[in-house]
């Protein structure tokens, strides 16, 4: 890796530490401020289609636009633009409020989000990707694991409002980083003028559909995490947790994430990531089925700690795979397409957990949380393919590997 490359990989890794703290400090806190103001599950679940929404939109569009120009600029952007939006909420009073507020955030985070995996795709070496990914994720993780002890902290002491200020002030850190990225992105693809088949020519093949599959209906973790977990924690008369303690659970799930990132991407180079894939995903469906029976927070907290290995390792695995397969030059469009396998399934399961919520129960809305991961699991089974790819599509491989794929 030549010096400029390193120096970017260090600076960029600033830039996601403060940005994974700042996003830390608010993930205890977010969803039950939104609750606190009369909103039903139903209406939480519709206004995560607002969020859904700006990232279904835009993530495209930015992976376009980052094979065109320095991706610096647009991090630059989305982390100044998302600062003064966190100041912003506190000042939220109705599901509007909160509806525009979340459209905007993810339509400008989008910028950040496709440039910066895009970045660490560029920079990150081909040899021993997993080992090299995980230590970076590792790096990355620990510096928000006191984030959502934080946040909780200061909203149960202080209330609601302290943490999105405060939110607001460390992302300007991370804009300073930003700014003394010096990454070569001569490598970028020079396709010409864009149209989508010279955009996706070489992209729509078995391996990189499969993971975008899986991705998609994968994302019924995340919106269920960032809209409904919060307020299943802490209305669940089995648990009754409170805010700081919500974020003493986050704390633990990050700090055994970071913990075991560097043997999760070991592991995926020493055995392959569709096996990692398929396991973690299947583990973390049974953890979610394990929120419905413990009793109080410290069963609550040993389940953290387990959910924060198998989160890890499935989020980590679906990315190195995509990066093993993914063509070089290409990696705006292919971070914006894997963004947008995400959005879709998240725009699809928001209101339809938000319905299950409210018409079935808390309980019934977990355990289908639970079940669509290890149908997710066992779809990866046929859906996670080996074969790499090149700019020009696929490379041949011999009968065992499609095979092994």
């Amino acid at each position: 890796m030549l010096s400029n490359d390193k120096g970017s990989l260090k600076l960029l890794l600033v830039v996601q530490l403060t940005l994974n703290f700042r996003s830390g400090i608010i993930a205890p806190i977010l969803a039950l401020f939104i609750r606190g103001h009369g909103l039903s599950a139903s209406q939480i679940g519709i206004l995560g289609i607002a969020g859904m929404l700006g990232w279904f939109l835009f993530e495209p569009l930015s992976g376009v636009v980052a094979d065109r120009v320095k991706k610096k600029y647009m991090i630059i952007f989305a982390i100044f633009t998302s600062t003064a939006l966190y100041a912003f909420y506190p000042f939220a009073q109705s599901i509007w409020h909160f509806a525009i507020l979340s459209f905007l955030m993810s339509s400008v985070m989008s910028a950040y989000a496709v440039s910066v995996k895009a970045i660490a795709a560029e920079l990150i070496p081909p040899s021993d990707r997993g080992k090299t990914y995980g230590r970076y994720l590792s790096v990355i993780s620990w510096g928000g694991i006191i984030a959502p002890f934080i946040g909780g902290y200061i909203s149960d002491a202080f209330g609601y409002s302290v943490p999105f200020f405060l939110s607001a002030g460390v992302g300007i850190v991370g804009l300073v980083a930003a700014f003394f990225l010096k990454h070569d992105e001569g490598r970028s693809y020079k396709g010409g003028s864009w149209n989508l088949g010279s955009a996706t020519k070489g992209l729509i093949t078995a391996p990189f559909m499969g993971i975008l599959t899986v991705r998609m209906v994968s994302m019924v973790n995340m919106v269920f995490r960032q809209n409904f977990l919060p307020i299943y924690l802490h209305e669940s008369p089995q648990i009754d947790a409170s805010e700081t303690q919500i974020g003493i659970y986050m704390t633990l799930l990050r700090i055994t994430a970071a913990l075991s990132q560097p043997y999760i991407g070991q592991l995926n180079d020493r055995i392959g990531s569709k096996k990692v894939i398929m396991s973690s995903v299947a583990l973390l469906g049974l953890t979610y089925a394990g929120l419905t029976v413990i009793d109080g927070v410290v069963p609550l907290y040993l389940l953290g700690a387990a959910q924060g290995i198998v989160l890890a390792a499935a989020d980590m695995s679906m990315m190195i795979h995509l990066m093993n397969i993914m063509p070089e030059g290409r990696t705006g469009m292919v971070m914006g397409l894997y963004s947008e396998s995400e959005n879709a399934g998240g725009l699809i399961v928001s209101p339809t957990l938000g319905y299950i919520y409210e018409g079935f129960g808390a309980s019934s809305c977990v355990l289908t949380v639970a079940a669509v991961l290890l149908a997710t699991a066992a779809g990866s089974v046929l859906l996670v393919r080996n074969e790499p790819l090149t700019s020009g599509g696929l490379i041949e491989t011999s009968a065992s590997e499609r095979r092994d794929g």
